[in-house]
């Protein structure tokens, strides 16, 4: 299989260092250059990917979070074993074996995360522009209901003493 051309020479090679977890600062200092023109190589490479190969990374790697989370699931679902402290099994006041959930807690919070990155993958946490628009009777009625609860919160006007 050969090597897309992108990923060919100098440009290929900070690229897929970056990819495996080396720091832009080591790939700038390894290749005689600026953090800034390793950061502008990556950015590069990364918008020459076609779009084809990005919607098919992003089925296999969301196919891979869906087996995950089924088996995080299947864990989450089995019974609580017996605890134990010291290698000793723990039990009640009343005898009865405490549970560790420590298992099937673990499992729920790696399907939380789970979740989390395919909704990141899926776009479902990008930030959403809504426009809110006040039409002038709405602020109309905003302003009568506001006068309407001042003049009910002072109560009557005109109070007469008929006690006299």
């Amino acid at each position: 299989m050969s090597r897309p051309r992108r990923l060919e020479g100098r440009d290929g090679s900070i690229y897929r260092a970056y990819c495996l977890g080396t720091t832009q600062e080591a790939l700038a200092q390894e290749h005689g250059i600026s953090q800034e023109r390793v950061s502008a190589i990556i950015r590069n490479v990364t918008a020459s990917i076609p779009e084809e190969d990005i919607a098919e990374r992003r089925k296999r790697l969301l196919d891979n979070l869906d087996i995950l989370g089924n088996v995080a699931a299947e864990i989450m679902e089995t019974r609580p074993s017996q605890a134990y402290s010291n290698g000793r099994p723990m039990f009640n006041e009343d005898g009865t074996p405490v549970l560790d959930y420590s298992t099937r807690m673990a499992a729920l919070d790696r399907l939380v995360k789970l979740g989390e990155r395919q909704a990141k993958i899926l776009g479902l946490e990008a930030a959403q522009r809504v426009d809110v628009t006040v039409s002038e009777q709405a602020k109309r009625a905003q302003e009568a209901a506001a006068a309407d609860a001042l003049a009910f919160l002072a109560g009557p006007e005109d109070i007469s003493d008929t006690s006299g």
